[in-house]
């Protein structure tokens, strides 16, 4: 589980252009932490500095916690953006996206 949230911090902290000392001075987590954290050597940390680090780079740290094939900043933007809108409005945007990528609609 770590290994992941630790994937994802480097790919949203690369995202946003920020060197790891900047994301250490936004979150107020070490550097140390933060290296440590996306090379997948952190067994364990508290939700607090989790947090922390997730504000500082626009997440939510139930953002850490999707399944780990989901977890890529790419798709957490998709799901994050659908989970936003409006039922009509996440249903045609669905729909549409589906049609762009050649995937079957499901029928119950």
């Amino acid at each position: 589980m770590l290994d992941n949230i630790g994937k994802l911090v480097h790919q949203q902290r690369r995202s946003l252009n920020l060197t790891i000392e900047k994301l250490a001075e936004r979150s107020g987590v070490s550097i140390s932490l933060i290296s440590r954290m996306e090379r997948g050597d952190v067994n364990n940390i508290s939700i607090k500095k989790l947090t922390d680090i997730a504000r500082a780079l626009n997440m939510q740290v139930g953002d850490f916690f999707i399944a780990p094939e989901m977890s890529d900043i790419s798709t957490l933007a998709v799901v994050k953006y659908l989970t936003h809108l409006p039922e009509k409005e996440r249903a045609r945007v669905s729909e549409v996206l589906m049609q762009v990528i050649n995937l079957p609609r499901l029928h119950n």
